[in-house]
């Protein structure tokens, strides 16, 4: 089993900026297992509230499966991690090929994984671990936080140290502020950042790394 990291911004990893990396390396790993953890307490606090965003015909199924549909998975490929079902999630991720990671707020990912026990299985995971914005940043060792409509200031945060020596900007857009808080970082943890435009993301196998699309380095 191929151990690779992809770190993105969106579900758009079905793009042709990044079909020609991920092409061969997920078709080699059929059985995905789905991470829905990053979201925010407003949208889901039972399994009924979380099943009207994640589950089948909820609010963003269809839009986290289709990138996979796409590489010609089948729905029955995609397993969906679900932490008020009672599942027994270590088995869910043993038998996965492949964790992807949604995005949201990382933070609030990394303390559920903790609280569901489930943190050490995803760090020894053999498999490809991805993910798209709060689901890639949480890979990372160290990874900063610019202000948005979640975050009132600057910070920076612990992540599950999966990835280490870099730090992302995601959804760069150029704007000052993205600016300012990519070139903090990147003299605070004196590694470089990533700025990952819409179209843009980073493939890790075997210590290299591969830029996908649109990308920016210091």
């Amino acid at each position: 089993m191929t151990k690779a990291n992809i770190l993105l911004n969106y579900y758009n990893f079905d793009g042709d900026w990044a079909r020609p990396h991920l092409d061969n390396l997920l078709q080699n790993h059929p059985h995905v297992l789905i991470l829905p953890l990053a979201y925010r307490e407003s949208q889901a606090t039972d399994n009924r509230s979380w099943l009207t965003i994640y589950g089948k015909g909820g609010e963003k199924y269809d839009n986290i499966l289709r990138p996979f549909i796409s590489y010609g998975y089948k729905e029955k490929d995609i397993e969906w991690l679900n932490p008020y079902d009672g599942s027994d999630h270590l088995a869910q991720i043993a038998g996965a090929k492949m964790l992807f990671f949604t995005g949201g707020m990382p933070e609030k990912a990394i303390a559920r994984l903790d609280k569901l026990g489930l943190t050490q299985a995803v760090k020894n995971f053999e498999g490809i671990v991805a993910g798209a914005s709060a689901g890639a940043m949480l890979q990372l060792g160290t990874y900063h936080i610019t202000p948005d409509e979640d975050y009132d200031s600057y910070g920076i945060w612990q992540g599950l140290g999966l990835v280490e020596g870099l730090d992302i900007e995601v959804h760069y857009l150029a704007t000052d502020i993205q600016k300012r808080c990519a070139e903090r970082a990147t003299l605070e943890h004196g590694m470089p950042v990533y700025r990952m435009w819409h179209e843009g993301g980073l493939l890790l196998t075997d210590g290299k790394l591969t830029l996908m699309g649109s990308v920016e380095q210091d």
